[in-house]
């Protein structure tokens, strides 16, 4: 674990969670200043008494980014977790890992349940879980295919499509192998995939954790060593995250990872009336400073207004843990876009159903994936 925090105070200007509080103790450093000695096994406060502040983390990485050290509280968060194991921790692990199958399900029902029916401290679950429903795509905004010049590509690709398109949105796997088709890519076998392990990570449930990467790396090496191609970015931080003591094959596992849209070179881009002439774009956190989405739609749509970039909240196991504190941050990063537009896209799966949870009846959230097609 990095230590050191000088307590400069940058990590209070892009933390989410200390933005919905402003209070000190919600802060990273704050976190840190109280956690590291938790750690390190020599804790002077109880764990009982700071186990609540160490559960409220929406897993960003805001704070690594602004950090003259680079120092991540959530990774110190997931560390402390792993040494004092939570019950949400292990529902967390089993919602990923076991219940996706029952996703679409659990979706319709609560769906059907009564708005003033379940009390007020079930509202925002409820919300999130109804939002697992498929509302189905628009007709496409955008068709796309492959230049003149484009070279056939030699080096065959699996896409790793994450949990949410597994099981709640199948069309985004489907319309992603469409356009690596178009563009005359080998499309290998991704079903010995598992979740990317980024999200137990979070939980501190690294058993599990360690459990699917190797899964993850056995099928890559059993692929052959592909192109791994991912349209979700917290599954692309996640698969980016493999620990480096893998050697050789965790090394090369990093080098074959590519946003979906970095195989998409050349593309020649026709719009289609569909089209609205204001669209909003959320950047998922994730993604960084390393977003290639953005400009990929901003130069083929047109029309694009960025909201204010406020973390949506859906990161980490803050879901599990304060589903309240979760929800307002997603209504914070709505807001933040200007009333007329009503159609808004991101890159990340986690995003789109987060947002689609606090949205109004007249805003639609769409991964891009929704509104971009082969042509």
């Amino acid at each position: 674990m990095k230590r050191g925090c000088t307590q400069c105070g940058e990590c209070l200007n892009v933390c989410p969670v200390f933005q919905e509080h402003r209070r000190e103790e919600f802060s990273p450093k704050a976190k840190r200043l109280l956690l590291e000695p938790v750690n390190a096994g020599g804790a002077e406060m109880p764990w009982e008494e700071i186990k609540d502040l160490a559960r409220l983390c929406a897993g960003c990485g805001r704070c690594r980014l602004a950090c003259a050290r680079k120092l991540s509280t959530a990774d110190l968060l997931a560390d402390v977790r792993a040494g004092h194991p939570h019950w949400s921790q292990h529902m967390w692990e089993l919602w990923i890992r076991r219940m996706g199958p029952l996703w679409p399900t659990l979706g319709r029902l609560a769906a059907l349940a009564p708005k003033g029916g379940t009390p007020a401290f079930f509202h925002a679950t409820v919300a999130s879980a109804a939002a697992l429903v498929d509302p189905g795509g628009p007709e496409p905004w955008l068709l796309v295919r492959p230049g003149a010049g484009a070279v056939a590509p030699s080096r065959p690709v699996v896409l790793f499509s994450g949990c949410t398109a597994t099981h709640v949105r199948a069309r985004w796997k489907n319309r992603a192998e469409a356009l690596l088709r178009a563009w005359g890519y080998t499309l290998l076998d991704a079903s010995g995939f598992a979740c990317c392990g980024g999200t137990l990570h979070h939980a501190g449930q690294y058993a599990a954790m360690r459990e699917v990467q190797a899964q993850n790396l056995r099928w890559w090496g059993h692929l052959g060593r592909p192109h791994v191609a991912a349209f979700c970015a917290s599954c692309f931080h996640g698969l980016s995250a493999y620990g480096d003591e893998g050697g050789e094959l965790v090394r090369d596992w990093k080098a074959s990872l590519v946003p979906l849209v970095g195989l998409l070179a050349g593309a020649v881009s026709r719009p289609t009336p569909a089209a609205p002439e204001r669209w909003g774009y959320h950047q998922p956190c994730h993604w960084d400073a390393d977003d290639a989405d953005m400009p990929f739609l901003q130069a083929a749509l047109g029309g694009m207004v960025k909201g204010t970039g406020v973390c949506c909240g859906m990161g980490g196991i803050l879901k599990m843990t304060d589903p309240g504190l979760s929800a307002r941050m997603a209504q914070r990063c709505l807001e933040g876009f200007s009333p007329e537009v009503t159609s808004l896209l991101t890159g990340c799966s986690g995003c789109v159903v987060q947002l689609t949870a606090s949205a109004s009846p007249a805003t639609q959230v769409y991964h891009w994936l929704d509104v971009v097609a082969p042509l």
